[in-house]
């Protein structure tokens, strides 16, 4: 039986862990209805998971034994995500989707053609928190401060692989695959809707990014950004 996770910042050292978040007391008490004597995993988002069994329901907080606890190694290739801001909705799906997939960063970006300049990051951590327990992760990934185009670019360095994709003719894209199985880490980068300007595509030319194409068909930009970090993070 699949159990439910729950991803907060727990000290899993302990025995004894105290369950005070609301949302988490709700969800427990009365969406998944889990009574004493029921299990649940808890993570630290940093690599350790406790089983632990529920002992104690009060209205204010939980508290549970720790059955066994595991310390897991992040076993997935780095990925930063460099998306340019798009609206509300489009955004907060292209985020949820590179978690379950196996993002490691996201980092907004304001490109030339981007249009909406601000986010709800308390809301997007929410997000990411969630699709990390759906999908079983064990390590949060981080959710970085808005940043410039230019800035980005030279950020986007500091991994192995720097990766642009772009509306560009196929011919032109330096290679056939996405991603290099032997690197352990990658930055890819998605712009708006309309894609990148040309001087954004040269920047990124400059800075020796691997400029790549998704394919013939124009594709919506939470789209590309499903389908390029899937292909990053598994190597393909």
């Amino acid at each position: 039986m699949r159990l439910h996770r729950f991803i907060g910042e727990y000290n899993l050292n302990k025995d004894i862990i105290e369950i005070k978040d609301l949302d988490f007391i709700k969800q427990i008490k009365s969406v998944l209805r889990l009574e004493l004597g029921d299990f649940l995993i808890l993570c630290d988002g940093n690599g350790i998971e406790a089983k632990v069994e529920i002992i104690e329901i009060n209205k204010g907080e939980i508290i549970t034994q720790v059955i066994e606890r595991t310390e897991k190694e992040q076993d997935l290739k780095k990925v930063s995500l460099y998306l340019s801001i798009l609206k509300k909705e489009n955004f907060e799906l292209a985020v949820e989707k590179a978690v379950e997939i196996g993002v490691s960063e996201i980092i907004p970006i304001i490109t030339e053609r981007t249009i909406k300049l601000n986010l709800n990051e308390d809301r997007l951590r929410k997000i990411i928190r969630e699709a990390s327990e759906q999908s079983g992760r064990v390590y949060l990934p981080k959710l970085s401060p808005i940043m410039k185009f230019e800035d980005a670019i030279l950020d986007g360095k500091k991994n192995e692989e720097n990766i642009f994709f772009d509306i560009v003719d196929i011919k032109e894209t330096v290679r056939g695959s996405f991603a290099s199985a032997h690197s352990n880490s990658a930055s890819i980068f998605i712009g708006p809707e309309g894609g990148f300007t040309e001087e954004e595509n040269n920047f990124a030319k400059e800075n020796n990014y691997e400029i790549q194409s998704l394919g013939k068909l124009t594709l919506r930009a939470e789209t590309a950004a499903i389908i390029a970090t899937y292909k990053v993070v598994n190597n393909l």
